[in-house]
This record gives C-alpha cells, structure tokens and sequence, in this order.
C-alpha cells in the first residue's frame, strides 16, 4: 500500500477496494496536482499502475467542512446531475460522508483523460469550445439536486480596495451590487468553472471537473466566474470574446452586469492574489501590478455594459 506524500490506515485501503472491486493491497495512491481546497489522489493498480481506476477527493480541509458539512453528499449529487445531463464529468463510483480511514469524508469518482490546456495555439478556438461547453452545461436545469446558488462574497470586506488607480469605477460597482440581484432563471451550474477545471485531448474538450460546488443558479454566475479567471490570466479582451462566444451559442440569453460585479469583488476582498494552479500547470507567473490593472480594465467593461 502506498502513496507518494501521505500513507492511509489499512481501513482506507479496504474501503476503495469495496468500491474498485479490486484486492485492498494491490492499490497505489499518487496525489494530483492543482487542487487547493482538498486533497486528490489519483487511484490505480499495481498489477496496471498506467490505468487510473478512479480519481478520489479527501475532503481534509476542516474549515470548510465546518461550512458544510454535507461537502461529500454534495459533490456525489452534483456528480450524478452530471451524468443524467450526459456531460463530460467524471462518473460517480462511491462517496463516504463519515471517516471510512481517510481522517475524512471522500468521495471516489472516474479518471476522465486529458490535461489542463492554459497556452492553446489559437485562443479564439479555445474559447469558442470553452463557451460551447459551458453552454451545454446551462442546457440542463437539474431538477433534483437540493443545492442552490450562493454568493462567496464576504460583505464584510465591501469596500474600494486601496490599491485601486481608479476609485470612481468601484464605488458604482459597489451601488450596482447594493441594489441588489437581478431576477434570472435558474439552470444546473458548474459553479467553479474555469480554464484549470477543464481536461483537453488533440484541442478538443474531453472533461470538466471538479463539481463538488455544482447547484442550481443563475447561468450568468458561472460566466462571470470565468470570465474574472481569464481577465486575470490574459486580459479583459480575452473575457470579452469569451462573453460574445457564449452569447452566439446561447442567442436567449440575457447578460447582466451584476454577475461580473460580484465575481470582480469576490477575487479582490479583502485582496487579490496569483492563482498558484495557474502557474503550475504552464501559466507564467503574473506580476501583481498586472493584476490589479487587468482586474480595473475588466471591471471598466462590465460597468460600460450596463
């Protein structure tokens, strides 16, 4: 039995055994990079050590936790409206809200092949299929799953930030977002969608991940959240097409500023800072001036759409 940064009482090993239908000891564990909130494994067999059998999320981060407490029950759900809606996620293969010998709930899921693409060859492709894919996720309403949207923004940081070259441009972000939310229908969102949850093969889409804050909202929580992720990473310009790509594919739908507001706070209070996976998986590193610029020439486009 082993793992190449944490080792599991025999208790553990059993439990993924029952679920693998495979022999306890012939199990390897290798943590995978690019998680922040929770630890995953990679799941495989010594007798075929290339062939993943599963992908298993240890839920170890007890902040959270004491938040929710049902995360494992969530991300099972979520996993499961996934499947129904015949997405590329991972498929469920078993869950644990108690300890099983993880020192934590956990939830077992399906290897989905692929890798994190963050310097495609042709970005305007990239994002039309990254649209494209986010677009088939709305499609689904998720009629049974229990989880609703909620907003991450800590209201008790609301304020301009004081790095802010353009003060003026976040005082009437923050009265749109003192308004209120808009009225907006309700459909199955990924809730976490970004470039470093989606696998790629040959330069097409062969997964997303990562579901386990999957719920129903609105489709303009999720396409706000992408879009502050590439603002960051490439510039406003890119999150722009990346909106008038999602707009051709979903020609009903109706964009309000509001969701972009709450996103640009949300990644800055009480401050902004570099998303380590983003380096990890290829992106060079970004100066936190530069940051701070893209975040105030996206949040300049937003407030010129309303």
């Amino acid at each position: 039995m082993h793992t190449n940064s944490q080792v599991f009482p025999s208790e553990a090993y059993a439990w993924l055994g029952d679920q693998l239908g495979v022999k306890a000891h012939h199990i390897i564990m290798t943590r995978m990079q690019g998680s922040t909130s929770s630890s995953i494994f990679r799941v495989a067999s010594v007798r075929d050590p290339a062939t993943p059998r599963g992908v298993l999320r240890v839920l170890d981060n007890k902040a959270w936790l004491d938040i929710e407490a049902d995360l494992a029950e969530h991300e099972a759900a979520a996993l499961l409206a996934a499947a129904q809606a015949g997405l590329p996620a991972p498929r469920l293969i078993g869950f644990a809200s108690y300890d099983a010998g993880f020192g934590a709930p956990v939830v077992l899921m399906t290897h989905i092949p692929g890798k994190v693409q963050l310097q495609p060859a042709c970005m305007d492709i990239w994002l039309k299929r990254l649209a494209a894919q986010l677009a088939g996720i709305h499609q689904y309403q998720a009629p049974r799953l229990n989880w609703r949207y909620r907003s991450w923004l800590d209201r008790r940081y609301l304020g301009v930030p004081a790095w802010a070259k353009q003060p003026y441009l976040w005082e009437k972000a923050l009265r749109l977002l003192q308004a209120g939310e808009p009225a907006a229908y309700q459909v199955f969102i990924h809730r976490d969608y970004h470039p470093t949850n989606v696998l790629w093969q040959s330069d097409q889409i062969s997964g997303v991940v990562d579901w386990i804050n999957a719920c129903r909202g609105p489709a303009g929580v999720d396409l706000a959240h992408c879009r502050i992720n590439l603002a960051l990473m490439y510039g406003y310009e890119v999150a722009e097409r990346f909106l008038k790509f999602y707009e051709e594919r979903v020609p009903g739908f109706t964009y309000q500023p509001y969701w972009d507001i709450e996103a640009i706070l949300g990644s800055c209070l009480p401050k902004l800072s570099y998303y380590a996976p983003w380096q990890e998986f290829g992106l060079p590193l970004i100066p936190m001036a530069v940051l701070r610029q893209r975040v105030e020439q996206h949040l300049t486009q937003v407030l010129q759409h309303g």
